[in-house]
């Protein structure tokens, strides 16, 4: 039996020593993990588990990945007859042009729930896609969680037991599973926010997608089952349909079946390949690089920071493990551009209005000397300013062209524009500094030119008025992590860019639509306004998720002292202006409370860690309660 090089790690301990951003948040809450078998949930690394299994069941017949999704779950359906296209291939490789994500309850906080698995299909059934199905590829969570209910389809298995019969034990993997089978465990690793306030640990319910949990050995020992010559798993003809991508446009993301990346120039250039996948959730990352032909296996987890973070520590150790086999890989580096203080004609007709996920922007050449992007997505405006190349591109500058003060940009960033079926995009390549740690280049479709859109004046107006306004997730669960990730989300509207909010184009008074269709576009939303009972509801339709305005929140009054719970429906109020006031709750089972400064940023919630019923309220702030049917907090003020 050959003797696999499997590097295993795991934050903090190790990274402290390593990796800058993840030292400072491992010195601030004074917590390290003395072994590899901590265990912490991989996110998107998930993926590699579920397209594994869906390998396996090719290799027995059961499943052509180049057959339909309906051929398997007959009940799969969607607003948009475009479905019947999507294959079990498109679906690995991120090219289905399902929107994205659908949100609703998949991540929660110390729980666990059936719901999102058993309701998927029915979400689906009233979405549409963004993309004819293989147009290009575009990260897409919902794929994974279709291949979740393809395999148990077609095992007859849950898709906990099958990865437990399938992947875990053929590997001796005993401390790897989903919420389902690895749960409150003592191993479980402790996470933070904010660097020192420790918080319950965050489970992902959309287990194909991101919620196996493992351990950073055992997750390198099933990276070791992607080796050369390893068949435990699967045969070399299927690791090798993984590991490949027909992608040519390099802008594109290079997905492989499961895989991330599947081509690493500078790798390749030394004759090396080598595989990798990222994966996150609210306070748990992961990254996995497989060399498969040299037998490497690299898997860095960590509680904070980030997988891009643990993605940059593993290329480096990478390095090292090639280095100790004679191989020396020359990484590209940034070089200075020469540039030219004109623009030439031929990109003056590409000034106008462009749009990202969720953002607008507007491109302009002021006295054809340079390019401006000005982001208007923010609470102020983002002003880039680029100068034309040699090289007949454009390079990003720090400082003020206008005042001759302006030099090349660190974290070197080049545009060039780009037409792809008749739609021009605005394409990145940027590289990012990693310190110690060397950096990487990262290539990609950054903004689309918007379509001119013909809207009325009074949708127009509709959404004008709503501009600045921000809304706030009423349907999510107790337990849903978006209560202290992303409890709110603004309205903004742009002059400059009549018939469009928060880069979606205004369809009519009360709905937005995506208009994004670009590769790398993801997680798109569409948004249904509707009002009940005086309270204005933001549908994200494809996000399973609905939030009220915060024009009905009231003021949280003195003299309250509870608050009744409902099912989906959680009860928000506004703080004051008062300062220092400090309210006592008593919080049932199955109920939580979240409070917000001015800002929504989060500043107590229940599942925080040794904080105690006590809890100040921030003047301008909000509070959130939410429960189920039947339950009730007491507020002692």
């Amino acid at each position: 039996m050959k003797k696999h090089r499997i590097v295993p790690l795991l934050a903090a301990a190790v990274l402290t020593v390593t990796m800058t951003m993840l030292a400072q948040a491992a010195e601030q809450v004074n917590k390290t993990y003395e072994t590899n078998n901590t265990l912490i949930g991989i996110g998107s690394v998930s993926k590699m588990f579920v397209t594994t299994a869906v390998m396996q069941l090719a290799e027995q017949g059961k499943v052509d990945i180049d057959a339909p999704v309906t051929d398997y779950l007959p009940e799969f359906s969607m607003a948009d007859p475009r479905y019947k296209d999507i294959t079990v291939r498109m679906l690995m490789n991120h090219t289905s042009g399902l929107m994205g994500t659908t949100v609703g309850d998949f991540l929660l906080f110390d729980d666990r729930d059936m719901q999102h698995h058993n309701t998927m299909l029915e979400e689906l059934r009233t979405q549409r896609l963004k993309a004819d199905p293989g147009e290009f590829g575009a990260y897409c969570n919902d794929g994974f969680e279709l291949l979740e209910l393809v395999v148990e389809n077609v095992s007859g298995m849950s898709f906990t037991d099958y990865v437990e019969e399938n992947i875990c034990k053929p590997l001796n993997m005993q401390q790897t599973g989903s919420p389902w089978n690895v749960f409150r465990t003592d191993e479980m690793v402790d996470t933070y926010i904010n660097g020192n306030i420790r918080v319950a640990p965050d489970y992902c319910m959309d287990i194909g997608s991101g919620g196996i949990l493992s351990t950073a050995e055992e997750l390198t020992r099933f990276g070791s089952s992607f080796f050369k010559g390893d068949n435990t798993l699967l045969s070399e003809e299927s690791k090798q349909e993984m590991a490949s991508t027909d992608i040519t446009d390099k802008y594109e993301d290079g997905f492989g079946l499961g895989w991330d990346r599947v081509a690493y120039s500078d790798y390749e250039n030394a004759g090396v390949k080598v595989l990798s996948k990222g994966g996150d959730i609210v306070n748990q990352h992961a990254s996995l690089v497989v060399a498969p032909d040299e037998e490497i296996s690299i898997s860095v987890l960590s509680s904070g920071g980030s997988s891009s973070g643990n993605h940059m520590m593993a290329m480096a150790l990478m390095d090292i493990a090639l280095a100790e086999k004679g191989i020396t890989v020359e990484h590209s580096v940034p070089q200075t551009m020469e540039t030219l203080d004109t623009v030439p004609d031929k990109y003056l007709d590409y000034a106008d209005v462009y749009i990202s996920d969720g953002g607008v922007s507007i491109v302009s050449f002021p006295e054809q000397k340079y390019m401006e992007i000005n982001d208007l997505s923010g609470d102020r405006p983002d002003i880039k300013q680029f100068l034309y190349t040699t090289e007949d591109n454009f390079v990003l500058m720090d400082g003020s062209i206008e005042s001759g003060n302006a030099v090349q940009a660190k974290n070197q960033t080049l545009a060039q524009f780009q037409n792809r079926n008749g739609t021009d995009y605005i394409c990145v390549d940027e590289y990012m500094e990693g310190g110690s740690n060397g950096g990487v280049f990262e290539s990609y479709y950054a903004l689309q030119r918007a379509e001119d859109i013909t809207v009325s004046d009074e949708a127009q107006a509709a959404w004008n008025a709503r501009n600045g306004k921000k809304y706030y997730l009423y349907s999510g669960k107790y337990s849903n992590a978006y209560y202290m990730d992303a409890p709110s989300i603004e309205i903004r509207t742009y002059p400059e860019a009549r018939g469009y909010a928060n880069g979606d184009k205004i369809v009519d008074s009360d709905n937005i639509q995506s208009a994004l269709a670009m590769p790398g576009g993801r997680d798109l939303r569409d948004i249904k306004m509707r009002r009940e009972n005086g309270v204005e509801i933001m549908d994200i339709t494809n996000y399973a998720m609905e939030y009220i305005s915060e024009e009905s929140i009231g003021i949280l009054s003195d003299d309250l002292t509870e608050v009744q719970l409902h099912t989906n429906q959680a009860v928000w109020y506004s703080v004051g202006d008062k300062v220092s006031r400090t309210i006592t709750l008593e919080i049932p089972d199955n109920a939580a409370v979240y409070v917000y400064d001015a800002y929504d940023r989060v500043t107590y919630s229940s599942y925080m860690m040794d904080y105690g019923n006590t809890v100040p309220l921030p003047a301008n702030g909000k509070i959130v309660f939410v429960g189920e049917d039947g339950g009730k907090i007491l507020i002692t003020q």
